[in-house]
């Protein structure tokens, strides 16, 4: 056993090196942008602040081009001649920002400029050092659009090329064993090691853009308003911060968690059962759900069209059984895992992995935790069998919440018309509106974006292509979400719905419904997050000539089978 572990370490020691030298070239790119494009010049701006301006004849100027893949950038070269305090100096300092780009056309502009006042033999000012006169340049003024670009695009490889460190790199704890007993091993919570990740992102996004606050606040007189664009990185880290230090606290609140497994590993065709440990008494009142996942995943392409597709094969849910001791309290669970379920495996891109996980709520913090569990073929049971008045009392519980919940999403009720099931606008708000505010946001820096670009053209005209098309869009589409609603009659055997937007009718449908088996209820929207499946139901009444959806938007299957089964008794036919 030892041999073959030492085999594997031995076989993923290239692999770990390549994936470390790829995100470690993430995080350098991102360095060297943010250093040389925004925080260079924003260090000379503030060190050449004191340095004094005198005339200065432009002897030589020229427009630098260079040309590569298609795209053009620009540089310019100069050559002038000053006095100070009596000595005549010569230079060709240029301005604070050294090489070649497009980010706008400020080097097109500083070359006309330049170059008519040789032309004209018009002098120029030159920002001249004190205490070394040989030191100059032409041109101290700072480029929005090289700070934006600098600090938006050095900041996101930053942060993508340190979290793939972080996430390449990440140790799992090793698995305790409980006392006395060296066959039930402890497994570990996922969720720990990213809060002070978070934290250290926040920092990141507060600090890097620091020397360049005072330049931002002092730009404001003279007009310069693109300059507080840097402040959107402080707010932007402070909140990222918080929800790190948020995160920190819930966990030191629950402990650690760990789980106990048994049967070790978990059987698929047998059972799959555990016990998690709180390190806080829970209330009678006190209620966990614990779900068992099994994902697929597999990896597709490679280089730029690299893509990993997860599945969830097979998920289920049940509510944990809760025993509080003096101090602390146990959560168990047990599953039932059909046979036809294949077992944990990594066999090249393609993977199985098992996942417990547990959500539930005390004293106003909410708990989440995730587990990844060894599972192979087998029949074997496990110990941790709930009470049979445990499991029929969640079994009703579940029932009775899946149909107030279908209740409240979907009404239903007797009219002089027949019966009327009404998909309200305005539904699933809380998603909804954190897709608005998302888009929002987008839309707002593409239009900021676009405004600046009219003044500075460059790349600020693509970022604000890219931003203001992810980000309208997106609230397109989320405005109509929100305000569609679909109300369904049913006469008889008479099924006739009618979409609306907003009030605004905009189509109209008609169907015959004779029997059960008419009324099919069908997956709309499956998201899948840390493993977790949510999926969205529609509900349709169908025939040989097609289909006429009677309700839409039903968050949850159980919810959505509750409907159905309650439509049924209504119209009398089950």
């Amino acid at each position: 056993m030892n041999e073959a572990a030492s085999d594997t370490r031995k076989g993923s020691k290239g692999p770990g090196c390549l994936l470390n030298g790829f995100a470690a070239a993430f995080l350098l790119a991102g360095l060297a942008a943010m250093y040389f494009v925004a925080l260079k010049p924003l260090f000379h701006y503030w060190q050449t602040d004191s340095w004094e301006r005198v005339p200065a004849q432009v002897l030589d100027s020229r427009l630098n081009r260079s040309t590569s893949d298609g795209s053009t950038t620009y540089s310019v070269s100069a050559r002038y001649q000053y006095q100070y305090q009596g000595r005549t100096y010569t230079s060709e300092s240029v301005s604070l920002y050294g090489g070649s780009d497009n980010f706008d056309d400020f080097w097109q502009r500083l070359a006309r400029r330049l170059e008519r006042a040789r032309l004209g033999q018009q002098p120029v000012l030159a920002w001249v050092n004190p205490d070394q006169p040989e030191k100059a340049y032409l041109e101290r003024g700072l480029r929005s659009g090289s700070l934006i670009f600098g600090f938006a695009f050095g900041a996101v490889f930053m942060l993508v090329g340190g979290g793939l460190l972080y996430f390449f790199n990440r140790k799992a704890k090793p698995s305790a064993r409980v006392e006395g007993d060296a066959s039930e091993p402890v497994y570990y919570s996922n969720q720990k090691s990213g809060h002070g990740c978070l934290v250290v992102f926040g920092l990141i996004f507060v600090l890097v853009p620091a020397p360049g606050y005072m330049s931002a606040v002092e730009g404001v007189p003279r007009g310069d308003y693109a300059m507080l664009f840097i402040f959107l990185f402080p707010l932007i880290g402070l909140l990222v911060m918080a929800g790190g230090w948020a995160g920190r606290r819930r966990y030191k609140f629950f402990g650690p968690t760990p789980l106990t497994l048994d049967p070790n590993p978990g059987q698929a065709g047998g059972q799959v059962g555990g016990e998690i440990l709180i390190n806080r008494i829970v209330p009678h009142s006190g209620r966990f759900t614990v779900s068992l996942s099994c994902v697929h995943q597999e990896t597709r392409g490679s280089g730029d069209d690299r893509r990993t597709d997860t599945t969830v094969l097979w998920q289920s849910d049940q509510g944990g059984y809760v025993e509080s001791g003096m101090r602390d309290s146990r959560v168990q669970f047990c599953f039932d895992v059909p046979e036809s379920l294949p077992p944990s495996y990594q066999r090249g891109r393609q993977s199985v992995h098992w996942q417990v996980s547990m959500e539930g709520e005390m004293d106003g913090r909410e708990l989440h935790r995730d587990w990844t569990i060894p599972v192979m073929q087998g029949d074997v049971g496990s110990r941790f069998t709930l009470p049979e008045s445990h499991v029929a009392e969640d079994r009703r519980q579940r029932e009775e919440a899946a149909l107030a919940s279908a209740r409240e999403q979907i009404v239903i009720k007797r009219t002089g018309q027949g019966l009327t099931v009404t998909s309200r606008a305005g539904r699933n708000l809380g998603l909804k509106l954190g897709l608005l505010l998302f888009g929002g946001i987008f839309a707002a820096v593409g239009t900021f974006l676009l405004t600046l670009a009219l003044d500075e053209g460059g790349m600020l005209y693509l970022m604000a292509g890219v931003f203001g098309l992810v980000g309208y869009g997106l609230v397109l589409v989320t405005l109509y979400m929100l305000g569609r609603s679909l109300q369904v009659v049913i006469r008889g055997d008479e099924v006739r719905s009618r979409r609306r937007w907003l009030g605004i009718p905009l189509r109209q449908r008609r169907m015959r419904l004779r029997n059960a088996d008419q009324l099919v209820l069908d997956s709309a929207v499956r998201s899948t997050t840390n493993g977790r499946v949510q999926e969205y139901m529609n509900l349709y009444a169908q025939d040989e000539s097609g289909r006429v959806r009677v309700a839409e938007g039903i968050a949850g299957q159980q919810a959505g089978e509750q409907l159905r089964e309650e439509l049924l008794r209504e119209l009398h036919l089950v």
